[in-house]
């Protein structure tokens, strides 16, 4: 297949962090004997001038790559509200059958937090790029769901493949790091994302087992009032973000990975299967797609978002588990994240792809 990515997050030297299951994606492709190449966007300004015009060029080279689209050539798109707009508009002077496009549809491309008029544009823009793409990917059955229902996306036009996966070979389980910490918390330091929630339940739970300890590790606008709040508390640990070879060390030193997220729009969440991956048992609210994994037993540990109450119920039975319950949910994380293992995730990915393109283009 020859295949050009479209992604306005991919990794660069100064953000390392950003959409590396992207870039997983696209290798991935290319060690199974794709033809892969990229169009990305150069965030390299900090200036709100700069970054338009990173933006109207990455537009431009987008509408010219969809012009130029040759017979057999696919344009594969990440983040539809962000990356489709050059090929929307190539689209007019291109049929359906000369323009070949796979979108791939993340959370907050359809299911915006906040109904402003940028999230209304969002929500237009990928509306646009789903009714000429020739097939959607989604991240989880739950979001197919509402691609269907609520785009109107056909059943067979729609392929489940949750993020690029996880990393076996980087993520796993390690006998020789020490569980320092009883419960963390990974991901973007917002207040949709439930971190004040886990806080106010963190500190009832410390009231019972004083000896509980919580690492936080992430980046985001509420990073300040976070550090007033840790400031009056005791066994709390801040760290910055982080390379996903070092956060392998973070998953290690847990006990429990919490995931109390408020978003609607968690169209996967793939943090929490990174730390299942090492071993870790989950602590989830039962918000968007994590009900594909949070199975059996881990099920009592979930909650509702927003319940403190319920959050704080599941961390004392976290902490007064036996060490058998919890190997056994160790195991039960093990087994549940080998699922969602890179290798296999792209693997099934590029051969779905490719048997489903082939089939229509030969039509």
């Amino acid at each position: 297949m020859n295949i050009k990515f479209l992604s306005n997050l991919y990794p660069s030297e100064s953000k390392p962090f950003k959409g590396t299951f992207v870039r997983n994606v696209l290798e991935g492709f290319e060690k199974r004997g794709g033809q892969v190449s990229l169009i990305s966007l150069h965030d390299s300004s900090n200036s709100k001038f700069g970054k338009l015009i990173d933006y109207i060029q990455f537009i431009w080279r987008s509408f010219i790559s969809g012009l130029k689209s040759r017979e057999g050539e696919i344009h594969y798109v990440h983040y539809t509200s962000h990356s489709s707009l050059g090929l929307i508009l190539a689209s007019f002077f291109k049929s359906k059958d000369k323009l070949i496009i796979v979108s791939n549809v993340h959370g907050s491309d359809i299911l915006p937090e906040k109904m402003g008029v940028f999230s209304k544009v969002k929500i237009w823009i990928s509306q646009k790029i789903l009714n000429i793409s020739t097939l959607v990917v989604s991240p989880s059955g739950y979001f197919k769901n509402v691609l269907m229902t609520e785009y109107g996306v056909c059943n067979g036009d729609v392929i489940v493949s949750p993020s690029g996966g996880v990393d076996a070979s980087v993520f796993r389980p390690s006998s020789e790091v020490n569980k320092e910490f009883t419960f963390g918390y990974v991901g973007r330091l917002e207040e949709d994302k439930g971190i004040f929630d886990l806080l106010d339940a963190f500190r009832l739970n410390q009231l019972e087992n004083p000896q509980s300890t919580l690492i936080l590790v992430g980046t985001g606008s509420c990073e300040a009032r976070l550090k007033e709040v840790i400031n009056s508390m005791s066994g709390v640990t801040m760290l910055k973000g982080m390379s996903q070879r070092d956060l392998v060390n973070v998953y290690q030193s847990l006990k429990f990975l919490v995931f109390p997220s408020k978003r609607v729009s968690e169209s996967l969440g793939l943090i929490p299967i990174e730390a299942m991956m090492c071993g870790v048992p989950v602590l989830s609210s039962t918000i968007g797609a994590t009900k594909d994994y949070i199975i059996e037993d881990m099920c009592k540990l979930a909650f509702e978002p927003g319940r403190v109450e319920e959050l704080e119920v599941a961390l004392k039975v976290a902490t007064d588990m036996s060490v058998n319950d919890y190997l056994r949910l160790s195991d039960l994380a093990l087994e549940t994240a080998s699922n969602y293992s890179s290798s296999k995730v792209i693997d099934d990915l590029y051969r779905t792809l490719k048997s489903r393109l082939d089939t229509r283009l030969s039509k």
